[in-house]
């Protein structure tokens, strides 16, 4: 055992390690990348910087070169117009059957942290390097045509925005494999509307939800993660490809954990786990590290008596990221610093137990 994973030739093991999950309220660049690398030395993350420009907010930030849309940086506003549309999707798709990925590539005008980080890429610490996308549903049920219906309910540009991401999510582990070729990739589909599954805002066939995010997560080579800041249906997303789920242990942990079978099933097939155990609200200067590890050991300890007698606690700790429970761009420098520590220092207490 090398201690990365079962062995030399698996992919590496979370084992505790901390997680971002990408976004940064800073407006200095470089800090922030200083940040990811400082406070997350195993698994480094291009911070997202909507406070610098709009085109970094998460809706925009990866429409870049998609088909028919618009992104008004005057009126802060991104719509797909539908006129162009048949015409642009032509034009993107023979990009796409030509396996042109860089068609889709995130300029530094739409995601100033990715080349500085790649730039100081590998650390000496690290083991794996993180991007993140928007989620497919995320992203189609909240962007809209000119006349506010959701991009999701037209379904020929719909299938063409679920590539789009999809070649995003890809672009980023050729860069990440280019840059560090030792680092196992790590890419993150961003789903917080999957927090209305089931409510009047998104009823959508479960169907639908698992065949857009399998289209994105098959495009990945590396590991491939959902983050949902809430409760959803974990039983679907589990089914899914993915292999980490993210789920917020700060304020919705018994939620989580009420699907048991479903997350036997996960473990059992090697899924890895993203303990969003870190408030990111100002009750984080009040939070202890070791009341927090506790947290995390108490519910490994549940979702291994989910599984078969193979899985046990440390196996499940094993297979941990430690990260916020959200994304940190609307919160103060201040409490985003914290929630980051916090993250590492619980990662400290819990390594011993594993390691």
């Amino acid at each position: 055992m090398n201690g990365t994973g079962t062995d030399k030739d698996s992919p590496p093991l979370p084992l505790c390690a901390t997680l971002a999950i990408g976004t940064l309220p800073h407006q200095d660049t470089d800090r922030a990348v200083d940040l990811m690398i400082r406070m997350n030395p195993e698994c480094p993350a291009w911070p997202q910087l909507p406070r610098v420009d709009f085109r970094e907010s998460m809706y925009v930030q990866f429409a870049e070169g998609m088909p028919a849309a618009v992104v008004d940086s005057g009126r802060q506003r991104i719509y797909f117009d539908m006129d162009a549309a048949p015409e642009a999707m032509a034009e993107f798709y023979e990009h796409y059957l030509a396996d042109d990925t860089g068609y889709l590539a995130i300029t530094g005008d739409y995601a100033r942290g990715i080349e500085p980080l790649l730039e100081r890429m590998p650390t000496p610490e690290a083991r794996f390097l993180k991007g993140q996308v928007t989620g497919p549903i995320s992203f189609g049920l909240t962007v809209t045509d000119a006349e506010n219906k959701p991009v999701l309910y037209h379904d020929d540009l719909f299938e063409a925005i679920v590539k789009a991401l999809a070649f995003k999510g890809r672009w980023q582990v050729e860069q990440f494999r280019r840059a560090a070729p030792g680092l196992y990739p790590v890419i993150f589909y961003d789903e917080p509307y999957l927090t209305q599954m089931g409510s009047a805002l998104i009823s959508l066939p479960p169907e639908q939800i698992s065949a857009s995010l399998n289209e994105c997560f098959a495009s990945i080579d590396g590991y491939k993660g959902t983050h949902v800041c809430g409760g959803t249906d974990w039983g679907l997303l589990s089914a899914t490809g993915v292999d980490i789920l993210h789920f917020d242990a700060a304020y919705h942990e018994q939620e989580f954990l009420l699907y048991e079978k479903e997350l036997a099933a996960f473990m059992e097939r090697g899924g890895m786990l993203g303990w969003g155990v870190v408030p990111t609200d100002e009750s984080v200067f009040e939070r202890k590290a070791r009341g927090l590890a506790e947290q995390v050991q108490s519910g490994a300890e549940r979702i291994a008596g989910f599984g078969p007698a193979g899985i046990g606690t440390e196996d499940v700790l094993r297979r941990s990221f430690i990260t916020q429970s959200c994304g940190l761009g609307s919160r103060s420098i201040e409490i985003a610093v914290r929630s980051l520590e916090l993250a590492a220092e619980i990662s400290d207490v819990l390594r011993p137990e594993i390691c």
